[in-house]
């Protein structure tokens, strides 16, 4: 049933625990103070908030109390005095809380917690600014200043578990939409496992969807880079809902077999190699004094107007270099068919097609995150790889991979998420209110 305005002002209005009343006389006061000194009339306008939300708050507690002592089953039961202690409440600050007791220890309050020093709204802000890239130590340090009470190391790790179940359902969830394009590459963490870090790998599958957008379809840590591995994880994505049929090409690095896999699992694909890998390797075997002409004639198989054309002017290189730089010439005759294969797809996702360079960034993001946080382990590590991975996606959202405005950045860059965006838009797929 809709409401009107009218009843939603009212309901709002029933809601309020404190009321302040102004009176003319003390707003002259107010405004004079400010006048004079405002960083101390801020100071005392902050303390007289405070101590309002305290007394109200107190008051509630004391109801509560009363109503549980009320019960029949409590007839035996008294108060027995409060215990003081201090309690964070979001936009308010530290407040000093009468918590009342009574002698039979059953109470237990729903306003606030025996065991909650914090609002959880707070402690999920914390959790935010943790996966955000500032460590635990760093937040620790800060928190007296910021919040006005010290919070410990382990409650800055332990605000992540507001967010792990969400996290890991997310990186596990069904996958609807149609995927053409898969970018396949592993990367490493240093992972906590029985008191040891050591670096583990993970493996990492972006997919790009028919409205030519790009998604974290898949990121499983501590699992060997190797052919098998990558066979668990597409029949995984296949469980998930991911439409084999639908796939077209495969973008991967020179993982020995991959390739083959690949297409074993998607038979209506081809696969293509990274030529910023390609270049990297073959340059790095050509003789120092002939580098430069190397790559500059590679260069002209890279950027070629046409499949055809890429082959000629690989035939060229081949004729002026095969006698001096035998291996880097190999190198790449080994994988031509993969790297020209992009020209088989419309000229508007040739450039998206030519690199891993979108999984990269994100694979460089990730380590940069969990890097910051000192020791992470499985379930943290899941929590920030979900949280980054969607803020990575925010900017995704913006531009697909057919964009014009792609066209003039050099391969190895890729288009930045506005942060602020970024971060709401990955709470908010964390939290569900988005899909």
């Amino acid at each position: 049933m809709k409401r009107d305005k009218k009843q939603l002002d009212l309901l709002e209005s029933e809601r309020a625990f404190v009321k302040v009343e102004v009176s003319m006389p003390a707003a002259r006061a107010a405004l004079a103070a400010f006048a004079e000194d405002r960083m101390k009339a801020m100071e005392v306008l902050t303390r007289d908030v405070r101590e309002s939300v305290s007394n109200a708050l107190n008051d509630l507690l004391s109801v509560e109390m009363t109503l549980f002592l009320g019960r029949a089953e409590e007839a035996d039961n008294k108060r027995n005095g409060v215990r003081v202690r201090d309690y964070f409440l979001k936009g308010i600050g530290c407040l000093r809380l009468a918590m009342p007791r009574d002698r039979a220890g059953r109470f237990e309050s729903v306003v606030v917690p025996s065991h909650e020093r914090m609002d959880p709204r707070t402690r999920q802000d914390l959790a935010l600014l943790h996966l955000g890239g500032l460590s635990n130590r760093t937040l620790s340090m800060i928190s007296q200043r910021l919040l006005g009470i010290e919070v410990s190391k382990s409650t800055v790790s332990e605000s992540l578990s507001l967010m792990q179940e969400k996290a890991q359902g997310w990186l596990t969830r069904p996958l609807a939409g149609r995927y053409w394009a898969l970018y396949v590459d592993g990367t490493n963490f240093k992972v906590q496992r029985r008191g040891s870090t050591e670096r583990e790998p993970s493996l990492c599958v972006l997919g790009v969807d028919e409205n030519q957008r790009r998604s974290v379809l898949a990121i499983e840590p501590g699992t060997r880079d190797n052919v098998e591995s990558w066979r668990a994880v597409f029949r995984e994505l296949k469980k998930r809902g991911l439409d084999p049929a639908a796939v077209r090409i495969g973008i991967m690095d020179g993982l020995p077999g991959l390739e083959n896999l690949f297409r074993e699992e998607f038979t209506s694909s081809v696969t293509a190699r990274c030529w910023v890998h390609a270049m990297r390797n073959a340059t790095a075997k050509s003789p120092e004094r002939l580098r430069d002409a190397f790559k500059g004639m590679a260069l002209k198989v890279m950027y070629a107007g046409s499949e055809e054309a890429a082959r000629t002017a690989f035939a060229d290189l081949e004729k002026a270099m095969a006698n001096d730089a035998q291996r880097a010439v190999a190198c790449l005759k080994k994988d031509l068919d993969s790297l020209v294969v992009h020209y088989r797809f419309e000229k508007r996702f040739w450039k998206a097609l030519k690199t891993t360079n979108a999984i990269e960034r994100l694979n460089k993001e990730l380590k940069r995150r969990t890097k910051s946080m000192e020791t992470v382990g499985e379930n943290t590590l899941m929590t920030v790889v979900a949280f980054t991975a969607l803020r990575m996606e925010a900017g995704w959202q913006q531009q697909p991979v057919d964009s014009a405005a792609l066209d003039n950045l050099p391969l190895l860059l890729a288009p930045r998420p506005t942060r602020t965006n970024a971060v709401e838009h990955a709470v908010a797929k964390l939290e569900g209110s988005v899909h």
